[in-house]
């Protein structure tokens, strides 16, 4: 977990360590680099990315060649009413989360933990879900004309265990 405290302190472990090679940089130099380390731009980006006060708000980051993404995480994820078609999730904690009336129609779930969600009226058209776990998750009023799990049809599966 990150917070501006924490991207502070690296900062300051990273002036303290380069000044015993006899490297002198100020500690906005050091909070510099290290953004760019993240990827972002300057401090003042990666300080809004991280927000004032991150206490409530989990940060995880993945490496993509050189640089860096942050990705703030939720403990709880709630989304209604919103259009994330064609959206990809990768090694995403869906657990506990609540969808309703969400367009997730051709989108992409690859290593998903989706333990006990709470899907309600959500398009799944076309989406492909593969590697994930889907104990306990409660589909009601869902599409899921051509999606797949595993590459088997997701509505079929549904339907089967309906026992229609």
């Amino acid at each position: 977990m990150f917070s501006s405290a924490s991207i502070k302190s690296m900062a300051k472990s990273l002036r303290e360590n380069l000044s015993a090679r006899q490297i002198d940089l100020s500690h906005s130099e050091c909070l510099e680099l290290i953004a760019k380390q993240f990827g972002m731009k300057d401090w003042n980006r990666l300080s809004a990315t991280i927000g004032r006060d991150s206490t409530d708000k989990r940060l995880s980051f993945s490496v993509l060649g050189d640089v860096i993404e942050l990705h703030k995480t939720a403990e709880k994820l709630d989304a209604s009413d919103a259009n994330l078609s064609e959206s990809k999730f990768l090694d995403v904690n869906f657990s506990r989360a609540m969808f309703d009336q969400v367009n997730l129609s051709a989108a992409t779930f690859n290593d998903v933990d989706m333990r006990n969600w709470n899907v309600n009226d959500v398009n799944l058209s076309g989406s492909r879900f593969d590697n994930i776990d889907l104990a306990g998750v409660a589909f009601t009023n869902c599409r899921f004309e051509g999606a797949t799990l595993n590459g088997k049809p997701l509505d079929a599966l549904t339907d089967d265990s309906r026992g229609q």
